[in-house]
């Protein structure tokens, strides 16, 4: 398995003029798929000054999940590299991936190492508190890691910064799960390969570099933020539903809700607007998944 046997997929939703670096830092793949959630003009210009084969779909504003499982229908490649608009990668990393992923053939996803601001990240991978059965536990705090590896690594899930993995995989686990807009996604699709008996690697020798973004007009961060504390709080009931059992999933349901609300009042009440909204939209969003249970949650730009 080579470079020119190998689909990049990216999902954007108005990346503005960062996705120019995390294109620059693309060796020259078979194909790379684009899945534009947005009208983004800016974006086409971009794309029309690449030399890269890039394939560029408009599917309306659907969500990460539902952008990669059209992106993979769409790609003509058994390799498929996942990964976002507003990183980087380190040069010869996306081939050491390839690499690696020749020597763990029995490994689902292989993924860089995660560097913010030139450090490495304590967000690299999680390290999650799992049953036998691959169901997450009762744990108090997530663990960060500090500590560069010496060496590849067994871990238990990835986020989506950069994910390689095969499609016939992902196939055998129904791809990604569309009940999820955005938000714990990657995790999912994580504990869903492991309970299918996969491992997740990460890889010494291949870094990715996280820059960060919000929308490319400024007005739009408001409704951006709104956007990713109403479907943060959203998908992480959803994620603790589908993989904790009932006595824990209630008592964490029980405590996000008087959380937000009681928030939302001590807030409202000191007249502290930027809390206080932020609040009410999580608050919201825990409504919404008991009486609706959907992500419905869209903003327009």
């Amino acid at each position: 398995m080579s470079l020119s046997r190998l689909t990049i997929i990216i999902p954007t939703f108005y990346p503005g003029r960062i996705i120019k670096k995390c294109l620059a830092s693309l060796p020259p793949v078979s194909e790379i798929i684009i899945i534009d959630n947005g009208e983004d003009l800016e974006l086409e210009k971009t794309i029309k000054l690449q030399k890269l084969k890039i394939k560029h779909f408009k599917v309306g504003d659907v969500g990460l999940s539902k952008s990669f499982n059209i992106a993979l229908a769409k790609s003509k490649n058994e390799n498929i590299l996942i990964t976002q608009p507003d990183v980087y990668f380190e040069k010869n990393s996306i081939l050491n991936l390839i690499k690696a992923q020749k020597k763990y053939k029995k490994v689902g996803i292989i993924s860089p190492l995660l560097f913010e601001k030139k450090k490495y990240s304590q967000y690299d991978y999680l390290d999650l508190s799992l049953s036998k059965s691959g169901n997450l536990q009762n744990k108090k705090k997530q663990k960060k890691i500090n500590i560069l590896p010496s060496g590849d690594i067994c871990v238990e899930a990835v986020n989506a910064t950069a994910m390689l993995i095969k499609k016939s995989i992902i196939k055998k686990i129904n791809g990604w799960d569309e009940n999820i807009y955005t938000y714990h996604e990657d995790i999912d699709l994580c504990l869903r390969l492991r309970k299918k008996g996969y491992s997740i690697m990460k890889i010494k020798n291949s870094i990715v570099n996280h820059i960060g973004f919000g929308s490319n007009k400024k007005k739009n961060k408001a409704k951006a933020e709104q956007s990713r504390n109403w479907h943060y709080c959203w998908s992480s009931l959803y994620f603790k539903d589908k993989f904790s059992s009932r006595p824990i999933f209630y008592f964490f349901f029980i405590k996000m809700f008087l959380k937000y609300f009681i928030k939302f009042i001590i807030n409202f009440m000191l007249q502290r607007k930027e809390h206080y909204s932020r609040s009410f939209i999580r608050f919201m969003a825990c409504l919404n998944y008991i009486f609706i249970k959907k992500a419905n949650y869209r903003i327009k730009y």
